[in-house]
């Protein structure tokens, strides 16, 4: 059972720094890449420029030194059938990019000037302005084309991190929903609130109340309530952590009554130093040493660091198996995850009211990644009236809606006539510049032209249209919605 919970717990628990990459592993190229770090130049620290360009001028160096130990008489290769030394310059510059190629180019020229002064009657008497020119362009070109590619490179890493983070939350979101169809006819007569709308009110909490000082995990006793009716515990503690990674003494919450934290308990150290859920079945941790504790479960960041840790006592005996393990391990990934937004999403819940929590983190990491990468994202609003033909093409409109889009419904009052309500519909399209924009108003008119005979969207809603970057996520949402309503 150890195994199989250890690899349902990873499985289950994909934080960002312990995701699966996808791609071909090529034999032999870890030492390829621990030579030639492909490491961005915008990244570099100025010791590691440095570096780079004392590589440069080895492998120049290295190329000259062979050069001169094969053919003495024209170590450069002006007369031979091919300049063979300029193949330095341009895997240096294909690799590092145009500035360390320009730099293996001028440590050549310097060295046709050395070479011509000390052996002036040499065949380096003239200087050959054609042989360096084409040398120059040829570095300047594979320069080019290795920061093209860098670009490429950064923008698809990017996406594909964003696009892991969606897989991830669906995936958890798509096990907790199995669990709670598996549990809903048992529960449904013994408890109100099923497994998923016990998880929403907790993710509205955690929004509604960001991370303060005094508040370091929001919600945490609506957490330790879930945990009580879905993995049945008996005796648990809810701790927090300081900036460095050590547990604080004080609970954040707590079940039945915990004795105090043993910080140098094995089961803990061990949770924090593997940074994932141990108990006390684990057949990894160091010489099997006794416990207090069966469960230690840590709570980590979107970047790996560990903010709490949660500390099981008691629970009965049955409750110990690899389903009660893999629910735990979901359920504490799906808190931090809410606790890790909660501070970005608190301020666009607190001046947008009625937006939805989803709505809100994605506009935050999307926001973020037009920051640092420059990758479009947009938000669409269609405010449509109330009559029977609107809300027709209201209803069809939303069931056009993409598994990686995030919608908001809001019923308003016409500025014209307040008792008239009007429809608005504002969808986020993640990864969507200015022509994915109008290729889904093209897709939405085309379907409604094919089921409403003919007739325009265009005449019976009013588009509104906001993309990422320009403005911050509130002022951006707040002037959306003041625009579809005025």
């Amino acid at each position: 059972m150890n195994t199989q919970s250890n690899s349902a717990q990873n499985a289950a628990r994909s934080g960002p720094g312990k995701r699966p990459t996808g791609g071909i592993v090529r034999p032999g190229s870890n030492w390829w890449r621990r030579i030639f770090p492909r490491t961005q130049a915008a990244s570099l620290s100025p010791w590691a420029a440095v570096l780079r360009i004392l590589e440069a001028a080895l492998f120049v160096a290295l190329a000259l030194l062979f050069s001169f130990w094969a053919t003495p008489a024209d170590p450069f290769g002006v007369a031979g059938e091919f300049p063979w030394i300029w193949i330095v310059p341009a895997v240096l510059a294909m690799r590092y990019g145009t500035g360390i190629g320009v730099i293996s180019v001028l440590l050549l020229l310097l060295s046709w000037f050395g070479w011509s002064y000390l052996f002036p009657g040499g065949s380096g008497k003239v200087f050959p302005q054609v042989y360096f020119l084409g040398g120059l362009v040829l570095t300047l070109l594979c320069g080019q084309f290795c920061e093209v590619w860098n670009a490429r490179s950064r923008r698809l890493s990017a996406i594909n991190s964003y696009l892991d983070e969606r897989l991830t939350m669906l995936t958890k979101k798509h096990f907790l929903l199995r669990l709670s169809h598996e549990r809903l006819e048992q529960d449904l007569l013994s408890k109100p609130l099923t497994l998923r709308e016990s998880l929403e009110r907790m993710r509205a909490l955690t929004i509604n109340q960001a991370v303060s000082a005094g508040n370091p995990l929001p919600a945490a006793n609506a957490f330790m309530q879930i945990l009580v009716q879905s993995c049945q515990l008996e005796v648990a503690a809810l701790y927090a952590c300081d900036a460095h990674g050590k547990v604080l003494h004080q609970a954040v919450a707590t079940l039945g009554q915990p004795a105090p934290l043993d910080s140098g308990d094995s089961l803990l150290l061990y949770c924090l130093q593997q940074q994932k859920l141990a108990h006390v079945q684990t057949i990894a941790m160091p010489h099997q040493q006794s416990s207090r504790y069966l469960i230690c479960a840590p709570l980590k960041n979107f970047d790996g660091s560990v903010f709490g840790v949660l500390v099981v006592e008691k629970l009965p005996f049955v409750a110990l198996n690899e389903d009660t393990l893999q629910l735990l391990s979901v359920l504490v990934d799906y808190y931090a995850d809410g606790v890790q937004m909660s501070g970005a999403a608190h301020e666009i819940v607190e001046h947008v009211p009625g937006c939805p929590s989803d709505l809100a983190i994605d506009i935050v990491r999307l926001h973020r990644l037009k920051a640092n990468t420059d990758i479009d994202s947009a938000l669409v609003a269609l405010v449509l009236d109330d009559d029977e033909i609107s809300r027709d093409m209201f209803e069809q409109i939303k069931r056009l809606k993409r598994a990686a889009d995030v919608v908001w419904e809001i019923s308003a009052g016409a500025p014209a006539n307040p008792a008239l309500t009007r429809n608005i519909l504002i969808t986020l399209l993640p990864l969507a510049g200015s022509a994915a924009v109008e290729g889904y108003l093209m897709r939405i008119e085309e379907v409604m032209q094919a089921q409403f005979g003919g007739k325009y969207l265009t005449s019976y809603a009013q588009v509104h249209t906001e993309h990422m970057g320009h403005d911050s996520p509130v002022h951006m949402l707040e002037k959306l919605v003041q625009r579809c309503v005025v």
